[in-house]
C-alpha cells in the first residue's frame, strides 16, 4: 500500500491498474476520493470547502465514492460517515477499508478493492446487520463525479414485447422537460450543468452498467442486475441525481431482510479510460458504448 496526502487528507492510500490510478482516504471513510487515467483530472467531485476536513457535526457531501444502504430515509441515510477508517491487505492483494459498525444504525459498512489490471478495479461493497433484530435494506454505492460530464445508461430492450420491460422513477422536483435528460432509443443521458435546480431519475437497468464521460476520460461502474429481484425505489437498480455541483451516478442492490450477523456485498467492477473531449447526444454515445440489442 502506497500512502499519500491528498487534498489535505492524510494516510490516503493510492491504488493502481494501469493507466487508472485511484485514491481511498482512511480520514473520512470508507470513501474513494480521487480517480485518474494518465494525467487526467480528477473524475471524481471533491467539494473545495471541505477538503482536508473530518469530523463535521453533521452529515455534509465531502465528495468522491461512498456506500450508503437504501431505502433512503432521514435519520438512518446521514449517518455520520466522517471518522477515520482501517486499511487492511488481504492474502489475495485487495485491500479492505472499514470504519467497523456505525453507532447509530448498528450497520458494519466496508469497501473492498482489488486492481484487476487493464484500468479495471473490482469494488466489492459490504453491509453486516450487527443490530439484535432483523433490518431490510440494499447496499447503495454512490460515485459523485466531477462538474461538466454526461452520465450515461443503456436502454433495456426486448423482441416484440407485449408487457413493459422498463420502469422509470422521477423524483419530485425533476422536471420531465428538463434539457439535461435525455430519454432516447438507446440510451438514457444526464448531463451535469451549473447553475441548475436538482434532477434525480432511477430505472431497472438491465444491462448492468452506468458510464460518465467527462473532460476526455470514460468511467464505466458495471455490476449484476437481478432480473426478478426487489429493488429500492419502485425498481431502480441505477440512479442518476444532479445538481449545479455535481453528478453522482449511483447503483444499488436488491432489498433485503438481514437478520442479525447477516451480510450482503454488491459488486461494482470500474473501468475509467481516456475518451473524446465532450458526448453530446446518443450517436456520439454509440462511438464509445456498445449500443444495447433485443436479444
Amino acid at each position: 500500500m502506497k500512502k499519500i496526502t491528498f487534498e489535505g487528507w492524510k494516510n490516503c492510500v493510492e491504488m493502481v491498474s494501469g493507466d487508472f490510478r485511484i485514491v481511498i482516504t482512511t480520514e473520512i471513510g470508507p470513501r474513494v476520493i480521487g480517480g485518474f487515467v494518465g494525467d487526467s483530472a480528477n473524475i471524481f467531485n471533491v467539494d473545495p470547502a471541505l477538503a482536508g476536513t473530518s469530523g463535521a457535526k453533521k452529515w455534509v457531501n465531502y465528495g468522491g465514492h461512498r456506500l450508503w444502504h437504501a431505502p433512503e430515509m432521514f435519520p438512518r441515510t446521514y449517518e455520520l460517515d466522517n471518522t477515520k477508517a482501517t486499511a487492511k491487505e488481504l492474502k489475495d492483494g485487495s485491500i479492505c477499508f472499514t470504519s467497523g459498525t456505525d453507532k447509530t444504525t448498528g450497520i458494519y459498512k466496508s469497501i473492498t478493492i482489488k486492481a484487476l489490471g487493464d484500468n479495471k478495479f473490482r469494488v466489492e461493497h459490504r453491509l453486516r446487520n450487527d443490530n439484535m433484530w432483523d433490518i431490510e435494506l440494499a447496499p447503495w454505492a454512490l460515485s459523485v463525479m466531477a462538474p461538466g460530464g454526461v452520465a450515461i445508461a443503456p436502454q433495456n430492450k426486448a423482441p416484440k414485447a407485449l408487457l413493459p420491460n422498463s420502469f422509470f422513477a422521477f423524483w419530485p422536483y425533476t422536471e420531465m422537460n428538463d434539457p439535461r435528460l435525455k430519454l432516447g432509443k438507446d440510451f438514457v443521458m444526464v448531463h451535469q450543468k451549473k447553475d441548475m435546480e436538482p434532477l434525480k431519475i432511477g430505472f431497472n437497468c438491465e444491462n448492468g452498467w452506468i458510464a460518465y464521460a467527462n473532460q476526455g476520460t470514460i468511467f464505466v461502474k458495471s455490476f449484476e442486475h437481478y432480473q426478478d429481484a426487489d429493488y429500492p425505489d419502485n425498481g431502480c437498480s441505477i440512479e442518476i441525481y444532479t445538481c449545479s455541483d455535481m453528478l453522482e451516478a449511483e447503483t444499488l442492490g436488491p432489498l433485503g431482510l438481514l437478520a442479525p450477523g447477516d451480510e450482503v456485498v454488491h459488486t461494482e467492477e470500474w473501468l475509467c479510460i481516456p475518451g473524446p473531449a465532450n458526448i453530446k447526444n446518443e450517436k456520439d454515445a454509440a462511438k464509445y458504448f456498445p449500443v444495447p440489442t433485443a436479444e
